[in-house]
């Protein structure tokens, strides 16, 4: 069954827009990806939370908690988070590429529908 769309900017637009979308995803990967790296080091390097200090033995607490994973088991926090940033960026890309696909069906259908319009109508 199909549905009515009406779309008040244009088809180019929204294309614009997701294409944005996509690309912005992509860069976000990038960054996500630095990020990730510096996370990683910091955690790694000697110093930067001190055990014994009752701050970090707080932050620490619920830093390294066990929560669920996508899989169902149990991962720490920081791990899960770690885990998830790059897919950000892959999200925002592949629904930018999504919409815009979805704008060139459409636009494709309405072309069709058009001809098939004028065709009876006696128009060709």
């Amino acid at each position: 069954m199909s549905s009515f769309v009406e779309i008040k900017s244009s088809v180019a637009d929204i294309i614009g827009i997701a294409n944005h979308l996509s690309s912005s995803g992509i860069s976000i990967s990038s960054t996500m990806q630095v990020k990730l790296a510096a996370v990683t080091a910091m955690e790694n390097a000697h110093g930067t939370l001190p055990r014994g200090d009752e701050f970090v033995e707080e932050f620490l607490k619920t830093y390294h908690k066990s929560i669920e994973a996508p899989d169902g088991g149990a991962q720490p926090m920081n791990e899960a988070v770690k885990a998830s940033m790059p897919k950000l960026g892959e999200a925002m890309t592949q629904l930018g590429k999504y919409a815009a696909d979805a704008m060139w069906s459409y636009t494709g259908v309405d072309d069709d529908n058009r001809d098939q319009i004028n065709r009876a109508g006696g128009r060709s």
